[in-house]
């Protein structure tokens, strides 16, 4: 049982991280179009410092299971929150030290993939709920 609800969530995270990757390529795009290719690679820079570390983090968040493991499911959640704030932070100082950046299409970009994690975990599981009931 324990195994099987880490593979759920690994996909859950498999599917998320996907979804956000098609809301930033839509995003780059948009900014690429109305902003120029500038404005277009700051959007993508803020996407990917939201992907990368949630990529990292479900790495983490989901490498153990069960009960006997209990501590390190904890651990592991705990040491995959810090290196995600940690990365976020250093993909940040990265963009603005070395790159000529859109700081608006970068913040932009940036809050929405960030925020558009809760509305795509909420589409992705009532899908799965509305197919189990189906059958």
């Amino acid at each position: 049982m324990a195994v099987s609800l880490v593979l759920e969530g690994q996909k859950l995270a498999r599917k998320v991280i996907i979804y956000q990757s098609i809301l930033a390529i839509v995003i780059a795009l948009f900014f690429t179009f109305y902003g120029g290719k500038n404005s277009g690679l700051s959007a993508a820079y803020g996407a990917v410092s939201v992907i990368l570390p949630s990529m990292i983090y479900a790495y983490f968040a989901f490498r153990y299971a069960g009960a006997r493991q209990n501590k390190l499911v904890v651990r592991s959640f705990n040491k995959g929150s810090k290196i995600k704030f940690i990365l976020t932070i250093v993909l940040f100082v990265f963009i603005y030290r070395w790159q000529n950046v859109d700081l608006m299409a970068l913040m932009v970009s940036f809050t929405i993939v960030l925020l558009g994690q809760w509305p795509i975990i909420i589409l992705v599981s009532r899908v799965k709920k509305t197919r189990v009931v189906e059958r």
